[in-house]
């Protein structure tokens, strides 16, 4: 495709001083326990699956120290409590527990870029506007003075600093007809009323290769290292230059004019050397043409991303998301999914497409799900599958992966949710 960097070899290596000068120090020097997750230097590449119970939390770190926060999600349902428990615990928000690992793993107060994948309280929070709440979900704030009262993103923006804005929508919050009133509205604020002095805020472009750059030491990567942007608010990228605006095509055959919030979520692929990274918010779902026809979109956005070596699961796994021709797409090597609800990575379908031989050309993936059910597990034993499924997830873990210098060597890290220990449950080695 007209988006792949060159695959020659990098040799990697530790920076030159005057790029050495701008990477993050971590305090102290003592040894880490040999099973505590390793802190990251120079040349890796990052990316962590924060598991709270409550909501979806990526944090990535690029080789040259550039990072980035994908949605922070906090969604307190407490029907399914018993099943899916907040981890660490209830203590704090969901929110507060992603700042708080964060911190753990990136010693400055800066993060480089906030990208939201779309408008769902599981992905960016809430705050509280007066509405009631269901009798399937309710919701936790925190009181952060002057009448707001909120959660997700906003408390880890109470510990952080961000330097881009990006979402799928902006400026026009809420197209479609099919947002979360309380999540537009805590962003709204956020930007409209408290926008940091130095916030660069912008729409999410489509196609684009150099929206989301590195931003410390580009000049070591040039060639090894890209993001490319997939999509956003249900515009498609073609390949090569243009873009096709699938929702409207769908909106103007709707009675409604609405498309699903899901199918409206950012996705963008990174591509460090060998390796490869897709990740997509919720993308799922059919569109209708101006035809009439229909089209497989989530399957359009995957032969777009081609095959990955790492997989953020579209819609956390869920029954209707993961589809055939998005798999067979990607066919990637370890499939990772973000669970607060015990519907997500329930189908054995679903389970048997991402552990299937013949779409994985004689290979076996890992699928890794932050938390494996108990009903889940009891439900798949037996299952060919489950072998496939690491069973340190049926406790809650965080999944981090590590690329190492030049993209090659990956190892998958499967870290305790159930206290801030960082320590390392299972290791896992990813062919390049």
């Amino acid at each position: 495709m007209a988006d792949m960097v060159s695959r020659r070899s990098f040799i990697g290596g530790s920076l030159a001083a005057a790029g050495a000068a701008l990477l993050p120090r971590f305090a102290g020097s003592a040894a880490l326990p040999s099973d505590t997750f390793p802190r990251w230097r120079a040349g890796e590449l990052e990316l962590h699956f924060i598991h709270t119970g409550c909501g979806e939390n990526c944090f990535y770190i690029l080789p040259d120290g550039t990072t980035i926060l994908n949605d922070t999600g906090d969604f307190y349902r407490p029907k399914y409590v018993g099943e899916i428990p907040f981890l660490p615990s209830a203590e704090r928000l969901g929110g507060e527990w992603v700042a708080r690992y964060i911190s753990r793993v990136w010693p400055e107060k800066t993060i480089d870029y906030l990208i939201f994948s779309h408008w769902h309280t599981d992905h960016i929070g809430s705050m509280d506007i007066g509405q009631k709440p269901s009798p399937k979900a309710g919701w936790r704030f925190r009181d952060f003075g002057d009448g707001l009262r909120a959660n997700g993103f906003r408390c880890v923006a109470r510990e952080f600093s961000f330097r881009r804005y990006l979402d799928h929508q902006y400026p026009a919050w809420g197209a479609y007809n099919s947002h979360d009133r309380m999540s537009v509205e805590l962003v709204r604020r956020w930007l409209e009323v408290e926008k940091p002095k130095e916030l660069a805020v912008e729409p999410f472009r489509v196609g684009a290769l150099d929206q989301i750059a590195l931003l410390r030491a580009p000049e070591k990567y040039k060639g090894v290292f890209s993001i490319r942007n997939l999509c956003a608010n249900g515009v498609a990228w073609d390949g090569a230059e243009g873009r096709c605006d699938f929702a409207a095509e769908h909106a103007a055959t709707a009675k409604d004019g609405r498309v699903n919030q899901n199918t409206l979520s950012s996705a963008f692929v990174i591509r460090y050397g060998r390796f490869a990274y897709y990740a997509g918010g919720d993308v799922s779902g059919r569109l209708k043409r101006a035809d009439g026809t229909e089209v497989d979109y989530e399957a359009v956005i995957g032969n777009l991303a081609g095959p990955v070596t790492v997989c953020k699961m579209n819609h956390h796994g869920c029954p209707d998301a993961m589809d055939e021709g998005f798999v067979r797409a990607v066919r990637a090597k370890a499939y990772v999914a973000c669970v607060w609800d015990p519907w997500q990575l329930s189908s054995g379908e679903t389970l048997a497409r991402l552990t299937s031989r013949e779409i994985h050309e004689g290979r076996d993936p890992v699928v890794v799900p932050t938390l494996l059910t108990a009903k889940n597990a009891e439900k798949f034993a037996g299952q060919p599958f489950v072998k496939n499924i690491p069973a340190e997830t049926r406790h809650g873990v965080h999944v981090a992966v590590k690329v190492a210098p030049g993209g090659g060597e990956c190892t998958l890290y499967l870290i305790d949710a159930r206290d801030e220990s960082m320590r390392v449950v299972r290791r896992i080695g990813l062919p390049a």
